[in-house]
């Protein structure tokens, strides 16, 4: 049961970050029609039942325009996070992290606790691939599934993968706590994308931040990253 979380937690992460970059190469073909971005994402996995099953729901592609929260609004983004953005923080019940709403437009995404996308584009629409994200399962519902057995599963998961390579992993230190560091690069048509996903965990509960965007995107934006895995506290 504990490999199958795992490997179901790890591609709900994939696609939640490289549905961004998808979308946008379909926008780039089409922006004379239209001017409209999409994020494709894939549900979490369930809680396994006691019948043994689990399940996972493909969620409808949603528009940023229906999606984008600002600031000044206190938003729960469901079930998965029990969270609130306002005032520039995302607060859930694990961790708070402060992102700028006037920079990062958060999208309610199934699969992930929370999901901002660039937004602060301008006429570079390379980094609107931009994204990150964050998934978390509190220690009731891990079933004894530990930070390091979730950083195993989502090598092997993306090494798996056509297109996904792990290019490097290592132990360190996230917000005062014991993580494992996780790096991706991948193939979406034409274009490579570079992932980085942090797993950590507190008292039992386990978060993982994925992070990442199109190559040419990703250079130009890593100070971005940095402030906002900089404000990451964990509680």
């Amino acid at each position: 049961m504990k490999k199958l979380l795992a490997s179901l937690m790890a591609l709900s992460m994939v696609f939640a970050v490289t549905g961004c970059s998808e979308s946008n190469d379909s926008e780039n073909e089409s922006k004379a029609e239209a001017k409209t971005t999409t994020t494709t994402t894939t549900a979490a996995p369930a809680v396994e039942s006691k019948a043994d099953t689990t399940t996972t729901t493909a969620a409808p592609e949603e528009s940023v325009a229906d999606t984008t929260t600002s600031a000044d609004d206190t938003t729960s983004t469901g079930d998965e996070a029990k969270g609130t953005y306002e005032n520039d923080a995302y607060t859930s019940d694990l961790y708070t992290f402060k992102i700028d709403s006037k920079k990062w437009a958060m999208q309610e995404s199934a699969g992930v606790d929370v999901m901002f996308t660039y937004a602060d584009a301008g006429d570079d629409a390379e980094l609107e691939s931009a994204s990150i994200n964050v998934i978390s399962m509190s220690n009731d519902l891990l079933n004894g599934l530990t930070a390091s057995d979730y950083a195993d599963q989502i090598k092997q998961t993306y090494n798996s993968m056509d297109g996904y390579t792990v290019t490097n992993d290592k132990e360190d230190k996230f917000a005062g706590k014991d993580a494992y560091i996780v790096d991706v690069t991948g193939e979406i048509g034409s274009q490579k994308v570079l992932l980085n996903q942090i797993i950590t965990s507190d008292n039992g509960n386990l978060v993982v931040i994925t992070y990442g965007a199109s190559e040419n995107a990703y250079s130009k934006l890593s100070d971005e990253f940095k402030t906002v895995l900089d404000s990451f506290e964990l509680k």
